[in-house]
């Protein structure tokens, strides 16, 4: 995980009041401590004899074996650096589970304010530019989050961008309206919300995997015939 990954996520966690779990604090603070030690290690200068007196004579001779082991305390301040980094990497990743769950009322909270006025045929209703801005945030978070394309449901790789924020009405609309109403679109943004929504029957829902793949499995393949 790239440390521009662990910014959007801690960002979003402050942005939207999820609490920092102790884990994720102490993981960080290793790091960012074994990265100090290592910088002042690197910053060490070589130390000499020179004007040497009865009374420095034993900080100036350990001064001079202190340096003569830098590079040795040098490569031990890197490995412990790189363990913490795979500490705080791992930190992370648990914690982008509990933003998975934390961020679903966010993000449902805005979509139904949204949708509430996409679905008034009054003409006169406009969009809040805020609940836009924070439907395309969250939208594009949880893109960061969900990993490789497919990933979540395995079984139906088509449908995993589709549903990680919107719930569809059936299978059939994965192959045709979705990729052709959404086409560049930039996912999140004002065009690609209403054209999502254009689409008989799919509504904005923040989904985390598991919940993806339940509902794909549930999905039938087509709309239900009118009577």
């Amino acid at each position: 995980m790239s440390s521009m990954d662990r910014y959007f996520l801690a960002s979003a966690a402050e942005t939207y009041g999820v609490t920092i779990p102790d884990y994720l604090a102490e993981a960080k603070a290793l790091l960012d401590a074994a990265t100090k030690y290592r910088i002042e290690v690197e910053a060490l200068e070589q130390p000499t004899l020179a004007g040497i007196t009865p009374k420095t004579i034993g900080v100036k001779v350990d001064a001079v074996l202190a340096f003569a082991q830098r590079d040795e305390r040098l490569r031990l301040a890197s490995q412990v650096e790189n363990t913490a980094d795979g500490l705080l990497t791992d930190a992370y990743a648990r914690f982008q589970q509990v933003l998975l769950v934390e961020l679903a009322k966010p993000f449902d909270d805005a979509a139904e304010a949204y949708m509430t006025v996409y679905d008034n045929p009054d003409p006169g209703v406009t969009q809040d530019p805020a609940i836009v801005l924070q439907l395309g945030e969250l939208v594009r978070l949880r893109d960061q989050m969900a990993g490789r394309v497919g990933d979540a449901t395995p079984t139906h790789s088509g449908a995993d961008l589709p549903t990680r924020c919107a719930v569809l009405p059936y299978k059939d609309v994965l192959a045709v309206k979705v990729p052709h109403r959404t086409h560049a679109l930039g996912r999140g943004e004002l065009p690609w919300l209403n054209a999502m929504l254009s689409i008989e029957g799919v509504r904005l829902k923040w989904q985390t995997p598991t919940q993806q793949a339940a509902q794909v499995d549930a999905m039938p393949v087509h709309y239900p015939a009118k009577v």
